[in-house]
């Protein structure tokens, strides 16, 4: 994981705070906005930063000027029992996220496992954090997203499909009923990754850094690899994790949530704004297996895993979500890091809404 370079800190209160305060000067419910705005924060806490506060210019934007609904009548559209389909009527991704989860989990403690798709959506942000929502009611969680088309059939120059992450968590402590998990307390081993080599706005990072792209991250309009941000963004796509593996599942997992949902394929939606589709899974362990057993065989798994010796070139073997886990605990304790340039996007969120200057104070102790 790259670490941040950190031009600031700021703290994990003021950062959710002033992300609310934009949504809802926007317009977004105040519940809705508290909500998006702990989603959001929770990418950079864990050290997502693709995912986290550089964002939130793209989505006040949006709803500033009409592209996204501030405001909308998100309503079940159908499915079966134990699995539903939502439309999110061009709301934000990040309440459309809270609102499928939730139900998913609803589902689950009646039928065991719950299923939602979610369409007329938008970004939703980190996959993981679906994920994780699940852990606070002892559940295992899935969450998985389209997104625009970027990422080539395996041999193809233009993009078919986008670079779908999914992820997944399982709890490795149990809660009573009602007990909050802040995340760096969550502990949990989940997993989120692109289905690209690398996520799309992480090549918009070293754009936003003018910096040359490593080699193997992206195509440009040829096909042909290139170390150009710029290139890859004019017509390029995003080489595919594990090459015909990750354009793969991309195409068979956003597959099987457009058709489920009756949205477009990511190659076929007719607008970049609400034509976003969610998959969100919930599995209630206590209907399979004694919820101590398990979380306690996870915790094994875990230390077996990080216990493996190291083979030559690597100081330490982790376990899935080791690190975004070791990031949550000391940006918890440090203040979340941030890089100049997303300082300067929430500096135009706070010009452009009207909301009181993010506080920060100085460089990150980066480890």
């Amino acid at each position: 994981m790259e670490k941040v370079r950190a031009a600031a800190t700021v703290g994990w209160d003021e950062a959710v705070e002033f992300a609310a305060e934009a949504f809802i000067a926007t317009g977004v419910p105040p519940e809705d906005g508290r909500k998006a705005a702990e989603a959001l924060v929770d990418a950079d806490l864990h050290g997502t930063v693709t995912h986290g506060l550089k964002n939130l210019r793209n989505y006040v934007s949006g709803l500033l000027d009409g592209r996204i609904t501030p405001r909308p009548t998100m309503r079940d559209v159908g499915g079966g029992r134990a699995a539903r389909i939502i439309s999110a009527d061009n709301g934000l991704g990040h309440v459309a996220g809270h609102v499928g989860m939730e139900q998913a989990i609803e589902l689950a403690r009646e039928y065991g496992v719950g299923t939602v798709f979610v369409r007329d959506s938008n970004h939703y942000g980190a996959s993981g954090y679906w994920a994780r929502l699940p852990l606070r009611h002892n559940m295992i969680g899935f969450a998985f997203t389209t997104a625009t088309a970027r990422v080539a059939p395996w041999g193809g120059r233009e993009g078919v499909v986008g670079n779908n992450p999914p992820a997944w968590a399982v709890p490795s402590r149990v809660l009573e009923p009602g007990a909050d998990l802040p995340a760096p307390e969550a502990e949990s081993m989940f997993l989120d990754i692109a289905l690209s080599v690398v996520a799309g706005n992480r090549l918009d990072i070293y754009r936003r850094r003018n910096e040359p792209i490593p080699a193997g991250w992206a195509l440009d309009r040829e096909g042909e690899p290139t170390t150009d941000a710029v290139a890859a963004n004019n017509g390029g796509t995003y080489a595919p994790l594990g090459d015909y593996k990750g354009s793969g599942m991309a195409i068979l997992m956003a597959a099987i949530t457009a058709f489920l949902a009756g949205a477009a394929f990511d190659d076929q939606r007719e607008r970049m704004t609400g034509t976003t589709n969610h998959w969100f899974a919930a599995y209630d362990v206590r209907q399979f297996a004694d919820p101590e057993r398990f979380a306690g065989e996870v915790r094994g798994l875990r230390q077996r895993i990080q216990h493996n010796p190291p083979r030559r070139g690597f100081d330490h073997v982790y376990a899935p979500g080791d690190l975004e886990n070791d990031n949550a605990r000391r940006y918890q304790r440090e203040g979340i890091p941030l890089e100049q340039f997303t300082l300067d996007e929430l500096d135009w969120v706070a010009e452009h809404t009207g909301v009181r200057a993010l506080s920060r104070n100085g460089p990150s102790r980066q480890r």
